[in-house]
């Protein structure tokens, strides 16, 4: 019975589990690794090796996997030869990295009918359900983790690593519960989970989270607008009612929010150096509106003026950004900014450090991507944007292959659509492209979507679920 019961469910007890393996990592934390990296990195060996021993078909699920390795042994291997900082730290770094792409590889397999299929939607959807449960424990009991600092969003049970990371998790858990409550059709959970929804979110703090809301309003306003104009089905007044009221109440409440605080901050700081180098070098005679960059590189007051300006935003944060790189590259890099907006953001500023190490290097490192124990060894400093970060860490070469599987199920939905657009037009569908849209937005805008394993196991069991729906699923008319 029990084997039955594990045998049916494994899938959704896998996905499940996700928010309680984050819980254990919190508690049980130390310096070097979690009990929770551990757990997630033998479920990634695990899952393609039993698929390797029970498929019949195996070979383009071993070309798949043989993609994926090239990518990381062709970018491990010219590390190699140019010479580790440290190939534990890059090796590590780059199994992570890979989660992804493996665990969609495995889950098209494993998710091939609908049983499977609604084990993996039941494991969304719980796990959802999971990660709002223990944000709400953290808070009543005490014990929960801060995004920014006192005041400033809660993280809950999340490790500091994690904690800009894990908006993804909430703003995923939030698309499964506007899933959930459009699916049930009760009217008290039409109303009470869009408020719960927006209240967590705003609560976190991130970009991520607050600016999710409206993305998420609105995409279940259109879709049930649409589903209603085209499949003739009655509209559904409450939810949308209740939808739109909370996208304005968000809105309304922004000043007390802590986003509004974090951005306040931000904005202050960022006032306090409004101006102030156009006025230091309208002092010594220069116009910068009149200049070219050409004409501020040639000029070595000009240089000198602006790398000391600049030296006082990097150092604090990349002191071996200025040891390293000359003030007329970093000027380069950063394209003689004077926008203080700019100069104060750490991702701005880890971006232009991985740019300049990325522009110093071979080709063969440019087309396999950077050791990336040098930025985090050298400066603590790893890339919070993952678009920018699968570049320089993985080159042109990683870059386009990642690029590539991505557009493969954007192409494979085009694909469908096309094909038959009225029947396709459905709840599940709308959830889980609304979810992918959101992951690969915030993949540039939040990160730690594509290189997270907590985070990265949900994007893939979404495109897993794509693939299904949009590639393995009989057409309407074959069904019939």
């Amino acid at each position: 019975m029990k084997k039955s019961f594990l045998r049916e469910n494994w899938l959704t007890l896998l996905i499940a589990a996700q928010p309680l393996l984050d819980t254990l990592a919190y508690f049980a934390r130390n310096e070097q690794a979690t009990a929770a990296g551990y757990i997630r990195l033998a479920i990634m060996f695990i899952l393609p090796l039993h698929l390797f021993f029970t498929l019949r078909e195996k070979k383009h699920f071993i070309l798949s996997m043989a993609a994926v390795a090239v990518v990381c042994l062709l970018h491990i291997g010219n590390n190699f030869m140019q010479g580790y900082i440290s190939a534990y730290h890059d090796i590590s770094y780059t199994v992570k990295t890979a989660q992804l792409p493996v665990l969609a590889i495995c889950l098209c397999y494993y998710i091939r009918d609908e049983r499977m299929k609604n084990s993996a939607v039941r494991g969304i959807v719980l796990a959802g359900a999971i990660c709002v449960l223990q944000f709400f424990l953290a808070i009543v009991t005490g014990t929960a983790n801060s995004t920014y600092g006192p005041g400033l969003g809660i993280s809950g049970w999340v490790i500091d690593d994690n904690r800009c990371a894990n908006s993804i998790i909430l703003v995923t858990a939030a698309c499964s519960a506007m899933f959930y409550a459009a699916r049930s059709k009760n009217r008290y959970l039409e109303i009470i989970l869009p408020a719960l929804m927006a209240l967590v979110l705003i609560m976190n703090g991130t970009k991520a989270c607050y600016f999710s809301i409206f993305g998420i309003c609105a995409g279940m306003i259109g879709f049930l607008v649409l589903e209603a104009l085209i499949k003739r089905v009655k509209l559904r007044k409450t939810f949308i009612v209740m939808l739109m009221l909370t996208a304005v109440v968000s809105a309304a409440v922004y000043p007390i929010t802590p986003r509004c605080k974090v951005n306040q901050a931000i904005a202050a700081s960022a006032l306090k150096f409004d101006s102030e180098l156009e006025n230091i070098l309208a002092s010594m005679g220069y116009d910068l509106a009149s200049m070219t960059d050409e004409e501020k590189l040639n000029d070595p007051v000009v240089v000198k003026t602006f790398g000391d300006y600049y030296r006082k935003f990097i150092d604090y944060l990349n002191p071996d950004m200025l040891k390293r790189f000359s003030y007329e590259e970093v000027c380069t890099q950063y394209k003689w900014t004077t926008d203080p907006n700019k100069l104060i953001d750490t991702r701005f500023i880890k971006r232009a450090y991985a740019a300049l190490i990325f522009k110093s290097q071979p080709l063969s490192t440019k087309m396999f991507g950077i050791d990336i124990s040098d930025p985090w060894l050298n400066a603590g400093s790893d890339l919070e944007n993952d678009w920018p970060a699968i570049f320089y860490y993985y080159g042109y070469f990683g870059f386009a292959v990642y690029i590539a599987f991505i557009l493969y199920f954007v192409y494979i939905v085009i694909k469908r659509l096309i094909r038959e657009f009225k029947p396709t037009l459905e709840l599940e569908n709308f959830f889980l492209l609304m979810t992918f849209a959101l992951h690969m937005g915030l993949a540039q805008f939040s990160g730690a979507c594509l290189r997270r394993p907590n985070v990265s196991v949900f994007t893939a069991l979404i495109m897993a679920l794509i693939f299904y729906k949009a590639a393995l699923k009989p057409f309407a008319e074959e069904r019939e």
